[in-house]
């Protein structure tokens, strides 16, 4: 029995010790996880999409601060306005050029473009005359900015830009002005017309890349569109194969591509031809364009694409509220020559109290409303929507 300490006591040969002290280290391993999860989880994530999304906006903000200063501080003779912001979310920053033998419009734009290296941004031209420059910043085809600088110089006299005969007349007279085409792009010249301060009503092509959009920015504005329907020409051509209207169609299909159309172009009042010297001349085809206008309590404006057009008698006939073109303005693509057909335009209306002018989403055409509509208007003449002219 010497040798009896080195055995075991039964209290060291119990399992249960050692149980116990696994269970407490599985807890102890378990709350420590827990509490590494639960402080994973509550560190800041950063996304990053959003991360970017943040930058580009810090990047740009900093980039209105910085070029506004840079203006001012390398061109004394420029004076900041006001910085405003458009419908469309656009910074408009104005500047008023003091002295005209200080400052250049090519030397602003070199400062701008050096300005904007390393953010992303582009210099656009969308106007540049004599006393007016103006600029867009862009970025993947998005204008963010626009910078506009201004000479100020004698209030001009617009009525002393038209002839005397209307110049000097005071009778009342109304004039519908409707562009059309919109719906092919979205450019500076789109803006440009959207940003006319008179009236003007809009025709939109369907079933193309900007109809939705440029049909919702114009009812946003307050302004009044229409649907720009394609109609098959007397050669039995169009510019707009999916949608045209043609006499060798059914009248089902007619109205289906009808439908498409009012779809594409949403919140329309009225519609009026695209070509369609053929299909106005068409029984079949204006019968089924005067009864989907009336079940939609819409109007007709007869393009006139040629004399012998039964459009607007049609409509008429139709219970349709209808009227009907009477000048185009932009046969000719040139400043001056839309501004004499403006003029005749203004003449008919003086004459009979009413007319309406089609024209078309051209620069040239642009250039000459945004210098003879004010001319015009100060002479007496009012610009409405074409809806406010047709009847039945």
């Amino acid at each position: 029995m010497r040798y009896s300490y080195y055995k075991k006591t039964d209290k060291d040969q119990d399992p249960r010790f050692g149980r116990l002290l696994r269970y407490l280290l599985y807890v102890v391993t378990l709350l420590v996880l827990g509490l590494a999860f639960t402080v994973w989880n509550r560190i800041p994530r950063v996304d990053p999409e959003s991360a970017s999304r943040e930058a580009f906006y810090e990047g740009y903000f900093t980039l209105n601060s910085r070029l506004n200063r840079t203006l001012q501080i390398r061109f004394p003779a420029l004076a900041y306005e006001q910085g405003t912001l458009s419908e469309d979310g656009q910074v408009i920053h104005r500047f008023r050029v003091k002295d005209a033998k200080k400052v250049k419009a090519s030397d602003v734009r070199k400062v701008l473009a050096s300005s904007l290296e390393g953010y992303g941004f582009n210099v656009r031209d969308v106007r540049i005359t004599a006393d007016h420059w103006e600029y867009q910043l862009v970025a993947d085809s998005t204008v963010w900015s626009i910078y506009v600088f201004e000479t100020p110089g004698e209030q001009i006299q617009y009525a002393n830009l038209l002839p005397d005969d209307l110049r000097l007349s005071k009778k009342p007279a109304r004039i519908a002005i409707v562009i059309d085409d919109f719906g092919y792009a979205m450019n500076d010249v789109i803006e440009g017309f959207m940003r006319l301060p008179q009236t003007y009503t809009a025709a939109v092509i369907p079933g193309r890349a900007y109809s939705r959009q440029l049909a919702e920015k114009h009812y946003g504005r307050g302004r009044e569109t229409l649907i720009h329907m394609p109609m098959i020409t007397v050669a039995s051509t169009t510019s707009e194969p999916e949608l045209a209207l043609a006499d060798s169609q059914e009248v089902q299909e007619m109205r289906r591509r009808l439908d498409v159309a009012a779809q594409s172009v949403p919140f329309a009042r009225g519609m009026n031809n695209h070509q369609g010297s053929g299909g106005t001349q068409s029984p079949k085809i204006m019968s089924t364009v005067s009864q989907f206008l009336k079940s939609r309590d819409m109007f007709f404006l007869d393009s006139r694409t040629i004399g012998n057009s039964i459009g607007e008698q049609t409509a008429r006939s139709n219970g349709v509220p209808a009227t009907r073109r009477d000048v185009f303005l932009d046969e000719v693509d040139e400043t001056e020559a839309i501004a004499k057909e403006l003029f005749r335009l203004a003449r008919v209306a003086r004459e009979r109290g009413t007319a309406v002018g089609i024209g078309h989403c051209r620069r040239n055409t642009l250039e000459a409303l945004e210098k003879y509509l004010p001319a015009l208007e100060e002479a007496g003449f009012t610009f409405v929507p074409v809806s406010s002219l047709v009847s039945t």
